[in-house]
């Protein structure tokens, strides 16, 4: 997600990623404007939530793509070099909206076990929790996937993982039948924005990279036609929570996205497409999602909810395109700026 993170990796011509980024980051900027609210549009609601595991899975091809052909001595300090990238974006962010934060997660009164907790369980400033999500993923996903026993551990531990944010709200009543709501009962943690959700994709996202030569040469018609196969089954799962009532907006997990979300990754793999604005499309939509949330909150608290109450259609519509203007107007001039000021380019 990040251009500091991804530019570790040095890149050969992946212009179908950032394209994807960018696009992805504007369909995610419509989700937590809640432009798909309304119920007559619940149908969309798995295809807006595959964005978050692309975005994983390519920054973990990214890291991958070099990594694995690292002599073993250097794979460690390649490793904590994309951390520490990655973490120095999370920082710059938290500081920029600290004073935000400060209020937004009553940090005075709920001291450092908040703090500490929105940090590495959740979001500490609004959609924070992706960073951390991925930097703790791929130290995950690097270090258990090593050996004979860890290739097998690893995707055993990340399904199980994954299946903890299942059970929390897209599939809770299999949950409680099994008597596992306890693990659920601690407030305010909501496992699908920790990073419970990340080490499936970026283990997927390392699959492509282990097999690419041969995923590559499969015909485009054929990874199009599972794509629509994987994005019906998606649908159709949905279909079955809405219709049951276990449908809820906080649904951020499916089941079947784990056969969709790679689908769509191979499709955007395999294009071939070149960009001259390829750099800043990978730069922007680091911006977007960094900046995005936060104005959300901000114009949430301090307009929609004292003038209007709730989220309307035609509200959730003007909130997203003053969203996309501010957070995109706000990110050209960061770029702009940095050319000038060297510490703007922690931002992206």
């Amino acid at each position: 997600m990040s251009e500091n993170a991804s530019q570790v990796v040095k890149r050969k011509s992946y212009d179908s990623f950032d394209l994807f980024k960018f696009l992805a980051a504007i369909v995610v900027i419509m989700a937590h404007t809640h432009i798909f609210g309304d119920s007559r549009f619940h149908w969309l609601h798995p295809w807006i939530r595959i964005a978050i595991p692309v975005f994983f899975m390519v920054s973990a091809f990214l890291f991958f793509s070099k990594f694995d052909k690292l002599p073993d001595e250097e794979k460690n300090g390649y490793l904590w070099k994309f951390v520490k990238r990655d973490l120095t974006l999370y920082l710059f962010w938290f500081i920029v909206f600290l004073p935000f934060t400060f209020v937004y997660r009553d940090y005075a009164h709920k001291g450092l076990r908040m703090v500490f907790g929105s940090i590495f369980l959740g979001s500490s400033f609004p959609a924070s929790w992706y960073l951390m999500a991925l930097a703790i993923g791929i130290v995950i996903v690097a270090k258990l996937n090593h050996g004979s026993v860890g290739r097998w551990l690893l995707p055993i531990v990340a399904f199980l993982m994954y299946l903890v944010c299942l059970g929390q709200f897209t599939w809770r009543p299999v949950a409680d039948k099994l008597g596992l709501s306890g693990i659920y009962a601690i407030p305010d943690l909501r496992f699908a924005n920790t990073f419970f959700v990340a080490p499936i994709w970026i283990w997927i996202g390392r699959i492509f990279v282990r097999y690419q030569e041969k995923l590559r040469a499969v015909s485009m018609k054929i990874v199009l036609l599972l794509f629509v196969l994987t994005t019906v089954l998606l649908w159709v799962e949905h279909n079955y929570l809405y219709t049951h009532g276990y449908f809820t907006m906080y649904n951020d997990v499916y089941l079947l996205c784990l056969l969709s979300g790679p689908m769509l990754f191979w499709v955007v793999m395999k294009l071939k497409i070149h960009l001259k604005n390829a750099k800043f499309m990978r730069c922007m939509s680091t911006l977007l999602y960094c900046i995005h949330a936060t104005f959300i909150e901000c114009l949430r608290i301090y307009v929609i909810l004292p003038k209007f109450g709730e989220y309307e259609m035609p509200i959730s519509i003007l909130c997203f395109f003053v969203t996309l203007a501010f957070s995109f107007g706000l990110g050209w001039l960061i770029l702009k700026g940095s050319e000038k000021i060297k510490i703007l380019k922690y931002a992206y």
